[in-house]
C-alpha cells in the first residue's frame, strides 16, 4: 500500500492527495510527504524541529507497512500556511459557517483570542449570537437569519462581543459568501476583527472635545465644510442647524468692525506658504453679545503647497482682556510699584505708584540718569546686581531681594523687591515682571504685630534672635500661668516648662531648624502648666531669614492639644472594649451589611431589566439575599439576646402616650412639642421596647441641653424606594413610619457621630453612661425590620429618626395604602449645582440628580459653588446643604448666590427636619426644603417644584 493509497484509506483531506484538485500537486499549495527514518528521535521531536526551523506546519499520522506500524510526517506550507501565520500575527479571528445546517466555526491562531476555546466554541451561530452584546443583538440576528440578498458576495457588520471574561470587545465581522450552482448562499468564510483599540482612541477624542471649553475646529478648505466641536453650541449658544458648517457662517458671526480685517489676513494665509495661522476678533453669541476670541490654526498643504485642511482652536479672550485691564486697574490704583522689564529690548513700564511713592519719573529707562538702577543705594547696589544676575544665570525663576532707595527727594527707602522671570523654551530670559514695596514702616507694622500677639488667645510668640529676647501673647498667661506675662529673654521660660522627657529632643530639632535654611517647623510635645500638671501642645514656628538665609525672626503659635490626644486615647481602649461587644455578632453583622447592598442592587437590576431573560437572574439573586438575610437576622437575634413580641401599634396612641410620660418627667427648661398628622399608619413592633428606645433617645437629647433647649418629637408616614435602599444598606424599600427625635442641644463631631450605635462608645463621663444606649436602639429597631439614621452637627444639634414598619393588621380602611402613580418629572439637562460637603453622599447625590434628566455639577463647599455659578451663568437650580463647614454655610450661599442671579431658582437639603429648622429661625418661612434621606420620587418632585413653581421671595 502506497501513501496516496494509505492517505485515502484513513480518510485524509483533499488537499494532501499529490496530483489531484485543490491537492499538494497545485503550484500555488505545495505540500510534502516525508517518511523519515526514526531511528533515534520521536516523531514529535521531529515535529518541533521541523515547525521551528521551517514556515511549516507539521503532524504526525500512524503508518501500516510489511504488517509494521511506522510513522509518516506530513509538512503544510504555501499560501494556507502562510494564511496561518497572518492570522496569528493578527490575533483575527477567521469563521466558517456552514448556512445549511447553522455550524459555525472558528479558527484563530493567536492565543487567547477572545478567552475561548475555539475547539468547542461557538460550535453554532446560535451560541455565537448570545455572546453579542444584549444591545446588538437584534440588529446582528435580524442581519444573519434573514435570507441573504442574491446580489451581496461579502457580508460586513460591527457590534459589541462579549469576550469569555464579560469583558466587551468593539469587533468588525468580514465574510465572503459562497453559493451553489443555483445561487443560494451555502456558506462564508471570513473573519472577526478586533478594533475595540481604535473605538477606545474615538471614545477618547470624543469625551476630550465635549469636555474641552474651547471650541475646536476641522476646516475642509476644498469642499468648505467646517466641522465644529460641541463647545461652540455649548459656550455660545448656536444651534446645531444647516449651514452652521459653512465658511460663510463663520464669517458673519464675526463683528462687523473685524471682518474684512479677518478675512483678508485669512485668505492671505490660506495662499501663502506659513502653516500656521492666529488671529484676534470679536465673535457673536447667539443672544447677539460679542466675545473676544484667540484663533489658532495649523494649515495642512498637498504637495504644490495648495492648503487643504486647516485644523485648530477658538479660545474665548474676554476673560483674558478684561483681566489684563484690572491688573492695570489695579497696578495703578496700588500703593505698591509694579514693573516689567524686558532685558532683551530694553521695554520697561512702571506703575503710577513709583511716582507717587518715589518721586521717580515711571518712564525712566532701565540704566542711565534717573533710571530705577541709579536710584537703588550705592552702598546696596552692587550687591543686588551679582544676586540677579547670578539668579539669571542658574535659571530661577522666581527672587526677592531687600535694599534700599534714594526718593527724588533724597530721602532713604527701604523695599523689598520681588520678581518673576518668564523665559523662552530655551531658557534664556524674556521678561521680569515683580512688585517693590516701601517697607520703611516695618516697626510700625512690627508694633501692630505685638498688640495682635497680646490680644491673641492663642499662644502666640515672636522671638527677635539678634536682640535675644521673646515675646508671649496674653493666650500664653491663660493656659501656662502669669510666668508667660511680657517680653521675656530668650529661650527662658519655654525651656524651663518643657516636660524633661520631651526636652533634649525639642530642643535639639529646634536649634537645627534655626541654622538650617527651612521656613517652617512643626513639632509637639508636652509643657508644664501653672498648678504643675502637663498640657500636650502642637508648636508651629515661621523663620524670617535675611539675604544670607541667616534667621534673624521666628514668628510661631502653641495650640493646647490636649483634649485631642486624651480623646485618641478613650478612642483606643473603646475600641477594645467595642471587640468585646461584638465577639458574638460581629461577623453576622458585617456580612448582613453586605448582604443589604446586594438585595438594594439586585433590586435595582431587577426593575431596571427590560426583558425577562435579564430580569430572571436579577430576581434569583434578590430571592437569595433575602433568604441570607433572614439567616443573618437570627445570628444578630442571638447575638443580642433580645427577644421582642412585636404586634400592630397605633402610632398616634404611641405618641399621645409619649407626651403624657415626658410631660411629667421632663425638666422644666427643656421644651417639647410633639407634631403628627392625624392619618398615621399602624406600625409593628414590641410596645416595652419601643417605649425604652424612645425614652433612650430622649435621655441623650435632655443631656445633650444642660441649659435648656427645645425638644421636637415629629411622626410622618413614609414610603423608602429602591434608590433610597442601594444609598442606605441598612435600609429597604417598603412603608414605614419614620419618627424624628430633634434636639437644639451640643450636637457631636463627625467622628463622634460614625461610632454613635457602637456598643460601649460613650462620650459621657465615667459613671453616667454604658454606652449602649444607641447601640440598643439600633438593635431594636434593625431586629424589627427597620432602620435608625443620624445627623448631627457641633453646635446645631442633633435628629435621630426610627424607620418602623408598617403593620398590615386591622380593618382595611384604616390600612389604605398611599400610591405613587404617574410618572416621574425629569428635568431636560437643566444645569443644577450640587453643594454638598459629605464626601460619600456628594457623588451619589449627583448621580441620582443625572438620572432625573439634569447636567449637574457637584461642589464640596458654598465657596465652589459660588465660583461654579458665577463662571457657568446657565446654572438653573442651587440644590444645597444647610449646614456646611467654613464661613459660607448653604443660607449665606443662597442670599449670596440670589443676590447676583435673581432668577436662580434654590433647593436646600438638610439631615434636620424642616420643622425643626423653622423653629430656630434660622431658615425662612416659604424656602424649599428637602429633609435628608429622601427617596428618588422625593427629589423629582421637589426639583420640578422648584424649578417650575413660583418663585421664593427672598428674606
Amino acid at each position: 500500500m502506497d501513501a496516496e493509497e494509505y492517505l485515502t484509506k484513513i480518510g485524509a483531506p483533499a488537499w494532501l492527495l499529490p496530483d489531484r484538485p485543490g491537492g499538494p500537486g497545485r503550484a500555488n499549495t505545495p505540500a510534502r510527504l516525508m517518511f523519515p527514518a526514526l531511528t533515534n528521535a520521536s516523531a514529535d521531536e521531529i515535529i518541533a524541529a521541523v515547525s521551528s526551523r521551517l514556515a511549516v506546519t507539521c503532524w504526525s499520522l500512524p503508518l501500516h507497512l510489511d504488517g509494521q506500524e511506522r510513522t509518516i510526517l506530513v509538512a503544510q506550507c504555501g499560501h494556507e500556511n502562510r494564511a496561518d501565520i497572518a492570522l496569528r500575527a493578527s490575533g483575527h479571528v477567521m469563521f466558517d459557517w456552514d448556512m445549511s445546517n447553522g455550524r459555525l466555526d472558528w479558527f484563530a491562531s493567536a492565543e487567547n483570542t477572545m478567552g475561548y476555546d475555539t475547539t468547542e466554541f461557538p460550535g453554532t451561530v446560535l451560541r455565537w449570537l448570545d455572546r453579542i452584546h444584549p444591545e446588538d443583538r437584534p440588529r446582528i440576528a435580524a442581519a444573519v437569519l434573514s435570507p441573504v440578498p442574491g446580489d451581496l458576495d461579502t457580508w460586513q457588520e460591527a457590534y459589541r462581543f462579549l469576550r469569555a471574561d464579560g469583558t466587551v470587545a468593539h469587533v468588525i465581522d468580514r465574510g465572503f459568501l459562497l453559493r451553489d450552482e443555483g445561487g443560494q448562499a451555502r456558506r462564508m468564510i471570513g473573519t472577526m476583527m478586533d478594533v475595540s483599540a481604535v473605538h477606545e482612541v474615538e471614545a477618547r477624542f470624543q469625551l476630550a472635545t465635549s469636555a474641552s471649553t474651547d471650541v475646536l475646529f476641522i476646516h475642509d478648505l476644498v469642499a468648505d465644510n467646517i466641522w465644529w466641536s460641541d463647545a461652540l453650541f455649548r459656550q455660545y449658544g448656536h444651534a446645531d442647524v444647516p449651514g452652521v458648517e459653512t465658511t460663510d457662517w463663520w464669517m458673519s458671526r464675526v463683528h462687523p468692525e473685524d471682518a474684512p480685517r479677518l478675512r483678508e489676513r485669512f485668505n492671505a494665509a490660506r495662499a501663502g506658504s506659513d502653516d500656521q495661522w492666529t488671529e484676534e476678533y470679536r465673535f457673536a453669541r447667539a443672544d447677539g453679545s460679542y466675545v473676544w476670541v484667540l484663533d489658532r490654526a495649523r494649515f495642512q498643504r498637498d504637495a504644490s503647497g495648495r492648503a487643504l485642511r486647516s485644523v485648530g482652536s477658538m479660545v474665548d479672550m474676554t476673560a483674558l482682556r478684561e483681566g489684563q485691564e484690572r491688573f492695570r486697574l489695579a497696578a495703578e490704583a496700588s500703593q505698591d510699584v509694579i514693573y516689567s522689564w524686558e532685558p532683551e529690548t530694553g521695554r520697561t513700564w512702571r506703575s503710577e505708584s513709583y511716582s507717587r511713592t518715589f518721586g521717580l519719573d515711571p518712564t525712566a529707562p532701565a540704566s542711565g540718569p534717573g533710571s530705577w538702577r541709579a536710584a537703588i543705594h550705592p552702598d546696596d547696589l552692587p550687591r543686588i546686581l551679582h544676586l540677579r544676575d547670578t539668579a539669571i544665570t542658574r535659571g530661577e525663576d522666581r527672587w526677592e531681594y531687600t535694599y534700599r532707595v534714594i526718593r527724588g527727594d533724597g530721602s532713604v527707602a527701604h523695599v523689598i523687591d520681588r520678581a518673576l522671570a518668564q523665559r523662552h523654551p530655551d531658557g534664556r530670559l524674556h521678561r521680569l515682571i515683580g512688585s517693590i514695596v516701601d517697607v520703611t514702616r516695618l516697626r510700625e507694622e512690627e508694633e501692630r504685630l505685638r498688640a495682635v500677639l497680646r490680644l491673641a488667645s492663642d499662644v502666640v510668640y515672636e522671638i527677635d534672635l539678634r536682640a535675644g529676647n521673646v515675646l508671649y501673647s496674653e493666650g500664653a498667661v491663660a493656659i501656662f500661668g502669669a510666668a508667660w506675662a511680657g517680653e521675656q529673654p530668650s529661650p527662658g521660660i519655654w525651656t524651663q516648662s518643657l516636660h524633661p522627657e520631651d526636652a533634649g529632643q525639642v530642643q535639639r530639632r529646634f536649634r537645627t531648624f534655626i541654622a538650617g535654611r527651612r521656613e517652617d517647623w512643626r513639632a509637639e510635645y508636652r509643657l508644664r502648666r501653672a498648678d504643675g500638671s502637663y498640657a500636650h501642645v502642637r508648636d508651629r514656628a515661621l523663620a524670617l531669614r535675611d539675604d544670607e538665609g541667616e534667621a534673624f525672626r521666628i514668628v510661631g503659635a502653641i495650640e493646647d492639644i490636649t483634649d485631642e490626644v486624651e480623646l485618641a486615647a478613650k478612642l483606643q481602649q473603646s475600641q477594645r472594649l467595642e471587640a468585646l461587644g461584638k465577639l458574638t455578632g460581629g461577623v453576622a453583622h458585617d456580612f448582613n451589611n453586605l448582604l443589604s447592598v446586594i438585595l438594594g442592587n439586585a433590586e435595582l437590576l431587577a426593575d431596571g431589566s427590560a426583558g425577562e431573560t435579564a430580569r430572571r437572574p436579577a430576581a434569583q439573586v434578590v430571592q437569595a439575599a433575602e433568604r441570607g438575610a433572614e439567616l443573618v437576622r437570627s445570628l444578630l437575634s442571638f447575638a443580642r439576646r433580645q427577644p421582642l413580641a412585636p404586634r400592630a401599634l397605633d402610632s398616634a396612641a404611641v405618641l399621645t402616650e409619649l407626651r403624657g410620660m415626658l410631660g411629667r418627667t421632663l425638666p422644666a427648661y427643656i421644651r417639647l412639642a410633639i407634631h403628627a398628622p392625624d392619618d398615621l399608619w399602624p406600625v409593628e413592633a414590641d410596645p416595652a421596647q419601643l417605649q425604652t428606645a424612645l425614652l433612650n433617645l430622649v435621655v441623650n437629647a435632655g443631656d445633650a441641653m444642660p441649659e435648656g433647649g427645645d425638644l421636637l418629637i415629629e411622626a410622618e408616614n413614609c414610603i423608602l424606594d429602591g434608590s433610597y435602599a442601594a444609598a442606605n444598606p441598612d435600609a429597604r424599600p417598603g412603608e414605614f413610619l419614620r419618627l424624628s427625635i430633634t434636639d437644639s442641644g451640643t450636637g457631636m463631631a463627625a467622628e463622634v457621630t460614625a461610632r454613635a450605635f457602637d456598643p460601649f462608645f460613650t462620650t459621657k463621663p465615667v459613671g453616667r453612661g454604658s454606652g449602649l444606649g444607641l447601640s440598643m436602639v439600633h438593635g431594636f429597631v434593625s431586629q424589627s425590620g427597620g432602620h435608625v439614621t443620624l445627623y448631627s452637627e457641633p453646635g446645631q444639634g442633633t435628629t435621630v429618626r426610627l424607620y418602623l414598619p408598617r403593620s398590615r393588621q386591622g380593618s382595611g380602611a384604616a390600612l389604605a395604602v398611599i400610591t405613587e402613580d404617574g410618572p416621574l418629572p425629569t428635568g431636560a439637562g437643566e444645569h443644577v449645582v450640587v453643594a454638598e460637603d459629605d464626601p460619600a453622599l456628594r457623588p451619589h447625590v449627583a448621580r441620582l440628580v443625572e438620572s432625573l434628566g439634569y447636567r449637574v455639577t457637584a461642589v464640596a463647599d458654598g465657596a465652589a459653588a459660588l465660583g461654579t455659578i458665577r463662571e457657568a451663568r446657565d446654572v438653573r437650580l442651587l440644590f444645597t446643604d444647610v449646614v456646611m463647614p467654613g464661613e459660607m454655610n448653604g443660607l449665606m450661599l443662597a442670599e449670596h448666590a440670589l443676590a447676583e442671579f435673581p432668577s436662580l431658582r434654590v433647593l436646600f437639603t438638610s439631615g434636620y427636619s424642616e420643622t425643626a429648622i423653622l423653629r430656630r429661625g434660622n431658615f425662612a418661612a416659604g424656602m424649599r426644603l428637602l429633609s435628608k434621606p429622601y427617596r428618588r420620587r422625593d427629589l423629582a418632585l421637589r426639583l420640578h417644584e422648584a424649578l417650575h413653581g413660583d418663585a421664593v421671595p427672598r428674606a
